[in-house]
């Protein structure tokens, strides 16, 4: 039980200060202090502060992906051999993360995933394949029977361009333009709308 506990005291204190402060800025020592423990927990743990930040971004985007692709498997049973509807799946890929979205003290989950978007790190980005990967493959094989006509490579710069606007909307806080942020279903409907039509658009020759 001692070691459960400490486990999640060094979780705790490590998804508020990297929110607060960013990955890089934030040091093991910071870490364990506000924790409560010593620099050994967290190496007998997590082996290291890029363990200690993979188990949290893991934390993080398990359940969503667990929710994409349980609703994924879903929406191609009932459509029966033919593609998903377009923008039925963007919904499907970006509904969970917006369920889950209100960044606050009790959650600052949200903050810290926006945050390592703008501060980027190779860490991160050695990470997040191996813990995506099992959504991107789905959803870009959904995506390539919904526009046969777009190559891969354009599908995948599209993907991102979809990832970047849900990213930005997760690090706003209150309002954007009036549009208040506790309106999830609106402003996930006009995301969908809007990442629909830019996955649409003919791809240059």
């Amino acid at each position: 039980m001692a070691s459960s506990n400490t486990q999640t005291a060094v979780l705790d204190a490590a998804r508020e200060l990297f929110a607060e402060k960013g990955y890089p800025a934030t040091s093991l020592r910071e870490i364990t202090r506000k924790a409560g423990v010593n620099l050994a927990a967290v190496n007998y743990h997590f082996g290291s502060k890029e363990g200690l930040l993979k188990e949290l971004v893991r934390e993080c985007l398990d359940p969503i992906n667990e929710k994409r692709l349980t609703r994924l498997d879903q929406a191609e049973a009932e459509a029966n051999g033919q593609p998903v509807e377009l923008e039925h799946l963007i919904r499907i890929f970006l509904e969970p993360v917006f369920e889950s979205m209100e960044c606050d003290e009790a959650n600052p989950m949200p903050c810290l995933i926006a945050r390592m978007h703008h501060e980027p790190h190779p860490q991160l980005h050695q990470m997040l394949p191996e813990i995506l990967a099992p959504v991107v493959i789905r959803f870009m094989t959904a995506l390539q029977r919904c526009l046969p006509d777009h190559s891969v490579e354009v599908l995948s710069v599209r993907s991102q361009f979809m990832v970047g606007a849900m990213l930005h909307v997760l690090d706003m806080h209150e309002t954007i333009n009036g549009v208040r942020l506790d309106d999830r279903e609106q402003m996930l409907q006009d995301l969908v709308r809007y990442s629909a039509a830019g996955y649409r658009a003919p791809q240059m020759s």
